[in-house]
Parts: structure tokens; C-alpha cells; sequence
């Protein structure tokens, strides 16, 4: 049977207010299912999904996930032959763990962002107190190694909830995602990631790769090392610079020396 058919035959006899309230309850979990997993929504709070197109034409690269004793090194190296400076979005747990490779980020002028304490699958349905004890340990881990207090914080999947967004905005986090992806926290191919990434960039958008890896989500990071610098040279061919994402995002990365 036709699902519209369905639909309609399953709509017979039930009373005009019955129906409005069932279609307008379908309507509002499709906005809400939205409004948490597409990173450009707005619904539970602001988000900063991409910067500003004005001025040259610029993009901002972002990595999340790290560090990663392999691949990490070899996306700075990789980045300081390119000369550019990206934002890297680390979890608390592997800062803890690799904390060398965050002060090699921050002292080679790269941003060192938020991204959870643990990265779990289950987190973006945890409620408030989890979230501002996610976000508040990555910080105070992340300061204990580079001296500077995080402000902006990528969720982890990009997906966003209401405990989510007003944990970040009670700590005085900016929740950043992103505009395109290379979809390489998954089992993908370099060529896939430069496919998804290169042709379709425009000015201000901020683009999404992984340098990490996160428990319960093994993937290849030959891939995304592979793909990296293909994407630096592919925007570059087609007259978009890659800039910080200071240079596109107003909200400053860091809490005053002082804090």
C-alpha cells in the first residue's frame, strides 16, 4: 500500500481534532529530531555553524576527536608545510592522556577547543550536570597544559539538546559546529573526504575533519592523512584561503589571561 494511502486510510474515522493534534505532534518531533542532530540548528540555543563570508574569500579547517599519537603529529606537520592554523577540538580524556601533543598545537599557533571530557555515545542524552562537568573538566585539563581556559566547544556528533546547549552557555562556552565534513570519523576514503569537501566549499564555512579517534568508533586515520593536504591544495585552486577560524568567528577562543 502507498504510505500516503496508509496514511489517509489510517486517518478514517478519527475526529478533525484528533487528527490536528496527531499531525501537529509528528510535526513538532520532526522539528525537534532536527533541531538536535543537524549541526546548523538553532533550536536549542546559538550556534555558530559557519563565519564570516565578507573580505577575501576564506574558510576555517577544524579537527575533533584528538589528539591521537599517530595522526595528530602528522596533521601538524602536514599543516605547518601548508603554512596554515587550524582549531582542534580535543577530549578531556586524551588531552590527560597525550598532553604533550596539545602544547605542540598550542605553541605551533593552533586554537585548542572543547570537544567533551569522554566523548561517549550516550552523552548527547545526559542532562545538564553531566554536561557542565564534561565540558568544565576538558577545560580545566586543557589549562593545566596550555595556560589558556577553552570558550568554544564542538558537540561531540555535532549533535546538540537543550541540557547540552545550557550547560555550554552557563560555563560562557560558544558551541561551534560546522557548515561541511568530510565524514572520516567513519571508515571512509581520502577520495570521498576531498569530494565532499573541496568542490562544495564557499566562503565562511567552517569544515570538519578528525584527527583522533574515540572509543567504541574504530576507524582508519590513513584516510583523513591521506586527504589533507589534496583539501589544502583543492581550496586553494579554487581562490579560497584557509584562515584561523579567528579570523571568520567573532567570540574570542579563550577566557582573559587572568581567569
Amino acid at each position: 500500500m502507498p504510505l500516503c494511502h496508509a496514511a489517509s486510510s489510517a486517518s478514517e474515522g478519527y475526529p478533525a481534532p484528533v487528527l490536528a493534534a496527531w499531525l501537529t505532534a509528528t510535526a513538532a518531533v520532526g522539528v525537534g529530531v532536527h533541531g538536535i542532530f543537524a549541526p546548523r540548528s538553532q533550536l536549542w540555543g546559538p550556534v555558530v555553524w559557519r563565519g564570516d563570508a565578507s573580505g577575501p574569500p576564506r574558510v576555517a579547517l577544524t579537527f575533533d576527536d584528538g589528539p591521537h599519537p599517530e595522526a595528530t603529529p602528522r596533521v601538524l606537520d602536514a599543516l605547518a608545510r601548508a603554512g596554515v592554523r587550524a582549531t582542534f577540538f580535543v577530549v578531556g580524556a586524551h588531552v590527560e592522556r597525550w598532553p604533550a601533543l596539545v602544547r605542540r598545537i598550542h605553541d605551533e599557533g593552533h586554537v585548542v577547543g572543547n570537544h567533551s571530557f569522554e566523548h561517549r555515545v550516550s552523552g548527547s542524552w545526559q542532562r545538564r550536570p553531566y554536561w557542565r562537568d564534561s565540558l568544565a573538566r576538558t577545560a580545566d585539563v586543557v589549562a593545566g597544559v596550555i595556560g589558556r581556559r577553552p570558550l568554544w566547544f564542538r558537540p561531540p556528533f555535532a549533535v546538540t539538546q537543550w541540557h547540552l546547549c545550557r550547560a555550554a552557555a552557563e560555563l560562557g562556552q560558544t558551541v561551534i559546529t560546522f557548515g561541511r565534513r568530510g565524514l572520516d570519523g567513519r571508515a571512509t576514503t581520502a577520495e570521498r573526504i576531498v569530494r565532499r569537501l573541496v568542490p562544495r566549499a564557499a566562503a565562511g564555512d567552517i569544515l570538519a575533519l578528525h584527527d583522533g579517534v574515540v572509543a567504541g568508533m574504530p576507524r582508519p586515520i590513513e584516510p583523513t592523512l591521506t586527504a589533507l593536504v589534496p583539501v589544502l591544495e583543492g581550496l586553494r585552486a579554487r581562490g579560497l584561503a584557509v584562515a584561523p577560524l579567528t579570523e571568520l568567528v567573532a567570540t574570542p577562543p579563550y577566557a582573559p589571561a587572568a581567569a
